[in-house]
């Protein structure tokens, strides 16, 4: 663990220093295009590592994260190749950026209260919450879109991978009535 630790202080003083570096060369509009990717990158092999701590077996518990991690892999090296070729857009100026604090917040209270809630109740008020804070004005729609994502959420985890989500303090009365 201590190693991890290690590891994670020395990718943040490397990605400070490609930070600075990107700043005071000609790329300096592509600062956010050129980071998020090599930050994305950096948690995904730290992710990756973790998952050698795994069970060892065919179709294992490291089987979906490995997946997803090495898809995040490959599309942010190919967003940073196009970001440092300067095929990329610019990265647009941030013009509300008490959005971007607060959807932060919103989605670090989703993941804290998860375990509490449960997945689908945290999901459901999650999805509202994001789409009237970003000034969705359909709210029947709205609603019909958190109640969708978390039927599917259902039917593809539980019926199709057999994978439990957390249920909160609803897991008694889930398995009740389902």
């Amino acid at each position: 663990m201590l190693a991890l630790l290690a590891f994670g202080i020395g990718v943040l003083i490397v990605l400070l220093g490609i930070g600075i570096w990107i700043r005071h060369s000609g790329k300096r509009q592509y600062l956010g295009n050129i980071l998020l990717p090599c930050c994305l990158i950096v948690l995904s092999l730290i992710f990756l590592v973790i998952t050698f701590g795994f069970r060892d077996e065919e179709a294992g518990p490291a089987l979906i994260p490995r997946l997803w991690i090495y898809l995040i892999l490959v599309l942010s090296g190919i967003t940073l190749w196009q970001a440092l070729r300067g095929r990329d857009k610019a990265a647009p100026k941030i013009e509300r950026p008490s959005l971007l604090a607060m959807t932060m917040a919103i989605l670090i209270g989703y993941f804290l209260v998860m375990p509490y809630i449960g997945y689908f109740l945290s999901t459901f008020i999650f999805i509202i919450v994001m789409l009237h804070l970003l000034s969705y004005r359909k709210k029947i729609l709205i609603y019909v879109i958190a109640v969708g994502w978390c039927v599917c959420s259902y039917l593809v985890f539980y019926k199709l991978l057999y994978i439990q989500l957390p249920l909160g303090v609803f897991e008694d009365l889930f398995y009740k009535f389902l």
